[in-house]
């Protein structure tokens, strides 16, 4: 162990020979430890503990580290984190428990963290949650659970997380989501539903996401996409829907949304476009409609009515300088779409 003198206030702290130590901050990362390490200083501010071999967290395994206000257990070999193994931790803002093997969390497990802002459960083993797993988390503002095995997530789960601003379901197995499943979350911003299983999406299930901007549904195998309810959602910005299975668009999904300026649809399976949907699209400033089936018809005629910048398009092919950017039929053609013949000459398309 040595020895660490801070010149001001005068005073001095023991650091454990494996750790690297900074302002009551102490950073023992990749040195084989089962535990933490003896001779951390009970007034610590932060405790780094990555890439080490630690497999469980015990009950009052932090006791007496009450002025923690930062602790990261990333990269370990935790399997179990027991009831009250973070106790007494009032002041802890920033959790990060990711890249572990943890496959379930004590409904208990962060009920002593009222201060928690923070929390990365990303890349576990997890398949369920508990329903009250994040209950007391009031000022929780960041929550990633992406890349797990989670099939669904409880009705109400996220209720006490009133300040949350971002969450990361991405890469899980959510087949469904429940139709309370986002209750309480009235300062969401952004939420990452990408690379999941979902087949449909019902924007009457987000009626209570009064604050969500962004929304992203990319990669999931969606194809129906409704509206349930009348209600308008005037504050989602941006939806994306690239990589699902959605062939058909209809007007009452886009007259839910009057403030959307980005729409990504690219690698999906529409044909054509309904008239009435463009029509709802008006606000609209970026649309990406790559690498679907379009018919090479005049049922795709409407597209040349509507003048939506594709904002940072990069041209890749020549033909794409052929024509004006204003358009945005021109990304629907020269973007690799499944198109019958096709006459580039034939500018009286447009």
């Amino acid at each position: 162990i040595m020895l660490l003198c801070l010149p001001s206030p005068a005073s001095c702290t023991t650091c454990p020979q494996k750790c690297r130590c900074e302002d009551q901050q102490f950073y023992c990362d990749t040195q084989g430890l089962e535990a933490p390490p003896d001779g951390v200083d009970r007034g610590a501010l932060g405790l780094s503990l990555r890439h080490n071999s630690i497999t469980e967290l015990s009950p009052d395994q932090f006791y007496g580290f009450s002025q923690l206000t930062w602790l990261h257990l990333d990269h370990n070999q935790i399997t179990t984190v027991q009831e009250d193994a973070f106790q007494g931790l009032y002041k802890l803002k920033d959790l990060n428990l990711s890249s572990n093997r943890i496959t379930k969390l004590p409904n208990t497990t962060f009920i002593h963290l009222i201060n928690l802002q923070i929390l990365d459960l990303s890349f576990n083993l997890m398949t369920a949650l508990e329903p009250e797993l994040f209950h007391g988390l009031r000022k929780l503002q960041i929550l990633h659970l992406r890349s797990n095995s989670l099939r669904t997530t409880p009705v109400r789960a996220f209720w006490d997380c009133r300040s949350l601003e971002y969450l990361g379901l991405s890469n899980n197995r959510l087949r469904s989501l429940a139709r309370n499943g986002f209750a309480g979350l009235v300062k969401l911003r952004e939420l990452h539903l990408e690379h999941n299983q979902l087949t449909k999406i019902n924007l009457a299930h987000f009626p209570r996401l009064v604050a969500l901007q962004f929304l992203y549904l990319q990669w999931n195998k969606i194809s129906n996409l409704t509206c349930g309810m009348e209600w308008t959602w005037t504050t989602l910005e941006k939806m994306d829907l690239t990589g699902n299975e959605i062939r058909v668009l209809t007007p009452d999904v886009f007259e839910t949304l009057p403030n959307l300026k980005i729409l990504l649809l690219d690698n999906n399976k529409l044909g054509s476009l309904d008239p009435l949907v463009m029509d709802m699209w008006r606000s609209l400033g970026t649309v990406g409609l790559s690498s679907n089936l379009w018919e090479c018809t005049k049922r795709i005629c409407s597209l040349k009515c509507h003048h939506i910048t594709i904002s940072h398009y990069v041209p890749q092919h020549r033909e794409d300088e052929i024509f004006s950017y204003r358009y945005m039929v021109v990304y629907i053609i020269s973007k690799g779409n499944q198109c019958g013949t096709f006459d580039y000459d034939d500018r009286s398309f447009f």
